[in-house]
């Protein structure tokens, strides 16, 4: 399985996200390359954790058996933060999630973060991370971007919770 390329235009794709001054790699991706086999996405792209930001619902809609191995993921981790399309989880769960992902990134460890697309609630994400590295807002955007087309926040929710949170991040991270 490539990352980036040729893959994103089928299904959504897989893509390495820059994030600045860590040895991990940060890996988006959609339920649709991850939910029919999540083994064999790990184990294509040499990762260990997985976080999936979707609900139960509508895991089991689509990829009951991914929902099983969420709960059971020898020898992989997993993550689990449940956010409804569009909308946005609890701040201070956000920030827990982001600072340990960072932690994690600069342990140069593998992360896979997906929700439906790969999107709006990995943007998200994605773009916390790189603000809890240094980056700002703009910048980060831009490179996420440029990394995996139309990833980024997807509502007003998301893109208030980003200027909420980077702040805050980027000094709990980097200070």
């Amino acid at each position: 399985m490539d990352i980036g390329g040729e893959r994103y235009r089928e299904r959504g794709g897989v893509h390495a996200v820059p994030v600045a001054g860590v040895e991990g790699t940060l890996i988006l991706c959609g339920l649709e390359v991850i939910g029919p086999d999540p083994v064999a996405l790990m184990s294509a792209v040499d990762a260990r954790v997985a976080v999936c930001l979707q609900t139960d619902d509508e895991l089991l809609r689509r990829y009951p058996d991914y929902l099983r191995w969420l709960a059971e993921p020898d020898p992989h981790e997993t993550i689990r933060l449940p956010t409804m399309d569009h909308l946005v989880a609890d701040d201070a769960a956000v920030t827990g999630l982001v600072l340990d992902l960072h932690g994690r990134l600069r342990r140069a460890q593998r992360v896979v973060v997906h929700c439906g697309a790969g999107w709006g609630r990995a943007g998200v994400v994605a773009v916390l991370l790189m603000c809890a590295s240094g980056a700002e807002i703009g910048t980060a955007l831009r490179d996420l971007r440029s990394a995996r087309p139309a990833a980024g926040p997807q509502s007003a929710d998301q893109d208030r919770q980003i200027e909420r949170l980077a702040g805050p991040l980027r000094a709990a991270a980097t200070g």
